[in-house]
C-alpha cells in the first residue's frame, strides 16, 4: 500500500543554547504534545496552552500517557533531541533518539578499548571501584554507619530509611522514578558525547553503560531523596495529616531543584571514565 503526503519542509536546526534544560511532560489530566513552528506545544484540558521552545529544550522525559504527534516527535530526534517515555512506576517503555553530538572522544576511547585482551573484566574492576566510592559518599552524607557503606548493606540502609520515611511502597516508587529520571539524565548526556543513533553502545549491548554510569550517578541523589522523603513524614506529623504517598512530579520538581549539582556529578562520572580510559589504553 501507498501512500501520499504532502512535503513536509524541514525546519531550520539552529544550535541548542547552552542553558537548555530538560521538558519534564507529567500530566495529572489529558495531554497532547504538538509541533508548533519551532516549538513544541503542550496542551491539558482546563489548562491554557504552553509553547517551550525546541532550541532551549535539551532532552524531553515523558509519561506515557502523554498524546504526541509524529511531527512533534520528528522535530525533537531532528534536532538531537532524546524523548524518554516512562510508565507510572519508572520504567523506561520506549526511547525517541535525536542526533548524536560531536563530542565523540570518549566513544572512540571505549571503542579502542574493548579490543583490548580481558577488556571486560577491567572495566567490570573500575565500575565496582567506583560504585564502592559512591556509595562511601552516599552513606557519609547520610549518616550511614561506616561499616555499613559498602554498595549493599548500604543500600539496604537506605531503603529501610526511605520505607520508615514513606512506607514501604512510597519509597520504592520514589526510588524508580529518581533512577528514570537520572537515567534520562545520563543517556542524554552520553548522547552529546557521541553515544546515539550511530550506534548503540550507550544504551545495550556490551557494556551497558547508560545503565552502569546510571547506577552510580543514582547514588549522589540519594541524599536528596531522603531528606525530602524525611521532611516530608515530619511536615506531616506536625500538621497532624495522613502522609500521602509521594507523586511522580514531585520527583521531577525534587531533581529539577538539585540539577546543576546533580549535572556536575553525572559529568564528574563520565570525565572519571575518560581519564581511566586514557590511563588503560596508552
Amino acid at each position: 500500500m501507498i501512500v501520499a503526503t504532502r512535503h513536509r519542509h524541514p525546519l531550520p536546526r539552529p544550535a541548542r543554547l547552552a542553558d537548555a534544560r530538560p521538558l519534564y511532560v507529567v500530566p495529572d489530566a489529558e495531554t497532547r504534545v504538538e509541533l508548533d513552528g519551532p516549538a513544541l506545544s503542550v496542551s491539558r484540558e482546563c489548562c491554557a496552552e504552553q509553547s517551550f521552545p525546541l532550541q532551549r529544550i535539551s532532552r524531553v522525559y515523558s509519561a506515557e500517557r502523554v498524546a504526541w504527534t509524529s511531527e512533534a516527535l520528528l522535530a525533537c530526534a531532528d534536532r538531537g533531541i532524546a524523548v524518554v517515555f516512562v510508565d507510572d512506576d519508572g520504567e523506561v517503555l520506549a526511547r525517541v533518539l535525536g542526533r548524536p553530538g560531536v563530542r565523540d572522544e570518549l566513544y572512540h576511547r571505549l571503542m579502542d578499548f574493548l579490543l583490548l585482551p580481558q577488556a571486560m573484566g577491567r572495566y567490570h574492576r573500575w565500575f565496582a571501584a567506583n560504585r564502592g566510592r559512591v556509595a562511601w559518599w552516599a552513606g557519609m552524607k547520610l549518616g550511614v554507619p561506616p561499616e555499613q557503606r559498602a554498595p549493599r548493606p548500604c543500600r539496604e540502609w537506605i531503603n529501610r530509611k526511605a520505607a520508615e520515611s514513606a512506607g514501604g511502597l512510597g519509597g520504592e516508587r520514589s526510588a524508580q522514578w529518581l533512577r528514570a529520571i537520572a537515567y534520562n539524565w545520563m543517556h542524554a548526556h552520553l548522547q552529546d558525547l557521541g553515544f546515539g543513533t550511530a550506534n548503540e553502545l550507550g544504551q545495550a549491548g556490551e557494556p551497558a553503560l547508560a545503565r552502569d554510569l546510571t547506577e552510580l550517578f543514582a547514588w549522589y541523589l540519594e541524599p536528596a531523596r531522603i531528606g525530602w522523603l524525611e521532611g516530608r513524614r515530619r511536615a506531616a506529623q506536625r500538621k497532624g495529616e495522613p502522609l500521602r504517598p509521594p507523586r511522580q512530579a514531585e520527583l521531577v520538581r525534587l531533581f529539577e531543584s538539585h540539577a546543576v549539582r546533580a549535572a556536575e556529578h553525572g559529568r564528574d562520572i563520565t570525565s572519571s571514565l575518560h581519564r581511566w580510559l586514557i590511563h588503560e589504553g596508552g
